[in-house]
């Protein structure tokens, strides 16, 4: 028996592995691939990723971790690339490439001039996002409102939000959604009567077959009446908790303000309610009966006075033209639509609200 077979096999499967690693960075040898590339192998959330970035640009960041250079620096930076590595797989970088221009899906990157003016320190900002419709929309000056709440909302719920996404789709509000089924898709579908578009931020890649629920073709459909789907996962890319997490800090970020129709405790919504206080996004929210527990989260929001009271749309217009002084998050998100002008309305948006814990 030849004892050096295991040793040679091992040795083949590096090889094969650096070399696999060589051409993804010949893949990733300008800055949009090289973020395609860096979006597949890093999870969401990852603090590290966009210092790298910053550092060394997205094609020296991934020439670095394919010549193992990185590991040399410091255990973290060894550790991190290791976790990279584990990620990325050549054929499923190429299969992503090829996806995205078979479903005619558009990638954005930071410095394009359709990336949007995302609220927040841009470190936190996605490395891409994939949109599929008119992307114009995320740099239009109409003003944007997120009206989200509960998966599974009551009959009340569903009739506030849509009567609130036709309201402010016929005022030239752009609605915003995460996605959800239930209050979102409901809310699209308001917009959608009043012939407004909408933007749907979705957690998974914008491949039908990674969003399967009730509500798949609406969402899908966003696109065809006018709209936008957009998310900064790769095609092909399920949902899951860290992309949902991620998928919240983005509607949060796009935001001209936020409106929390229905929701319980601890739901996905509130906490886009509560990224949207801590970057000085304006919140509101519908009051709901006391012995509803959809309501629970919502009615804490204005209980605590982290949001103010929405009854109808002429409430969630005012989150957008009150007044408020300047905030870091103000003024990165003016900086970013200097090009474009102000927005009607969104030029002094109302004071942040305390950030109470809930």
């Amino acid at each position: 028996m030849d004892e050096q077979g295991p040793d040679r096999a091992k040795q083949d499967l590096t090889r094969a592995a650096e070399q696999d690693l060589s051409e993804i960075a010949d893949i990733g040898a300008d800055e949009r691939s090289a973020r395609v590339v860096l979006a597949m192998g890093c999870e969401p959330g990852d603090e590290l990723a966009p210092q790298l970035v910053s550092a060394h640009g997205a094609a020296g960041l991934v020439r670095r971790i394919a010549d193992g250079t990185l590991e040399a620096e410091s255990q973290r930076l060894a550790r991190w690339r290791q976790d990279v590595v584990s990620r990325l797989d050549l054929a499923e970088v190429s299969r992503v490439l090829l996806r995205t221009e078979v479903l005619g899906l558009g990638t954005l990157i930071p410095g394009d001039p359709g990336w949007p003016a995302l609220a927040g320190n841009p470190a936190t900002h996605p490395l891409v996002l994939w949109t599929r419709g008119d992307a114009s929309h995320l740099t239009s000056r109409a003003a944007r409102v997120a009206v989200i709440g509960a998966r599974i909302p009551t009959d009340y719920g569903r009739d506030v939000a849509r009567t609130l996404g036709m309201d402010l789709a016929d005022r030239g509000v752009t609605v915003l959604g995460a996605g959800w089924p239930g209050i979102d898709a409901t809310v699209f579908h308001g917009a959608a009567l009043a012939g407004g578009p909408a933007i749907a931020v979705l957690p998974a890649g914008l491949d039908p077959r990674t969003y399967p629920t009730d509500e798949a073709a609406l969402f899908k459909s966003t696109a065809s009446n006018g709209g936008v789907q957009v998310s900064a996962c790769p095609p092909g890319r399920p949902s899951s908790r860290a992309r949902a997490q991620a998928r919240s800090r983005l509607v949060a970020m796009l935001a001209d303000a936020v409106v929390v129709t229905e929701g319980a405790h601890h739901c996905q919504a509130i906490k886009v309610a509560q990224h949207a206080v801590r970057l000085g996004i304006p919140v509101g929210a519908v009051p709901g009966p006391i012995t509803s527990v959809t309501s629970t989260g919502s009615n804490e929001l204005l209980h605590s006075r982290v949001a103010r009271i929405i009854t109808h749309a002429a409430d969630a217009m005012n989150l957008i033209t009150a007044p408020r002084p300047a905030t870091p998050a103000a003024t990165v998100r003016r900086a970013g639509r200097e090009a474009a002008g102000p927005r009607p309305g969104t030029d002094e948006p109302p004071p942040p609200p305390a950030l109470i814990p809930l």
